[in-house]
C-alpha cells in the first residue's frame, strides 16, 4: 500500500509542477521545458497505472509502470524543470 501512496504523491507533485511552473517562472514554456513536461507526463502516466494496481502482461510495460522506473522519471523531470 505504501508504494501506491508514494506514486500518488509523486503524480500530484508532477501535476502541480507542470501547471504551476509557468506562473512561478513568470515566462511561457520554451522547447526545453516542454520536453521536460512530456517526460514528467510519461512518468505520471506510469505512476497512475502503478497507483491503480494495473499490472500489464508485457514485460517491458510492466517494468515501465513499476516504481523502479516511474518514480525516478517523475523526480528527474520535476528537478530538471525546476532547475531550467
Amino acid at each position: 500500500m505504501v508504494p501506491r501512496f508514494v506514486s500518488a504523491i509523486l503524480v500530484v507533485a508532477s501535476a502541480i509542477s507542470i501547471f504551476a511552473f509557468p506562473e512561478i517562472a513568470d515566462r511561457p514554456l520554451g522547447l526545453p521545458e516542454q520536453i521536460n513536461v512530456i517526460i514528467i507526463g510519461l512518468g505520471a502516466l506510469a505512476g497512475i497505472i502503478h497507483m491503480l494496481g494495473i499490472v500489464p502482461q508485457q514485460r517491458h510495460l510492466r517494468a515501465f509502470v513499476g516504481p523502479a522506473v516511474a518514480w525516478p522519471v517523475m523526480a528527474a523531470g520535476i528537478v530538471s524543470l525546476i532547475t531550467s
